[in-house]
């Protein structure tokens, strides 16, 4: 089992160490970000600003992969389908019951990440584009994730704080 696991974790490295973002997490919950650049006898070696860790493969619970400019998937990140488009979004203990609507009436591409927060009845309050992770400053998109973000809707959760805070990331 652990040659397999150590053989997943060499051939993704291989595939994503050129350009990429790492995310360790670790068994006991912590979160170590750099570049994986290695895995040699059970040992990972994690590099973040010319600096070398070596972390024991044994102490990981997950590595999450996200290319350049990605956000890597988090632990309570949800998803939703809205058309043909999949939105991934993470608000403590909230579920959105009614998807967003997206368009973009034009050819351009791009991830916009959106800053959201939400009041306890689940409607969306503030949405701010252009959060980490985003691979667009196209203000279209921008102004079309907005759009999109406030006009999703989450579980109404009358024992919820009156604010609460996430993201939604929308690809174009």
């Amino acid at each position: 089992m652990f040659k397999k696991i150590a053989l997943a974790i060499a051939i993704n490295c291989s595939f994503f160490i050129a350009s990429a973002q790492h995310t360790v997490v670790m068994k006991n919950g912590d979160k170590l970000e750099g570049l994986v650049v290695s895995l040699n006898n059970g040992v990972i070696e994690l590099q973040k600003n010319q600096t070398i860790s070596k972390i024991n493969l044994s102490e990981v619970a997950s590595i999450n992969f996200a290319s350049a400019g990605q956000k890597s998937t988090e632990v309570g990140e949800k998803q939703i389908t809205s058309g043909s488009t999949m939105v991934r979004y993470k608000v403590a203990d909230r579920s959105i019951v009614k998807a967003p609507r997206i368009d973009n009436l034009t050819q351009k591409k791009g991830t916009v990440v959106v800053d959201i927060s939400i009041n306890k009845y689940g409607n969306v309050i503030k949405a701010v584009p252009g959060g980490t992770g985003s691979t667009t400053n196209d203000e279209y998109l921008y102004t079309k994730a907005k759009q999109a973000a406030e006009s999703a809707l989450f579980i109404n959760v009358p024992t919820a704080p009156l604010e609460q805070t996430g993201y939604m990331i929308i690809p174009f």
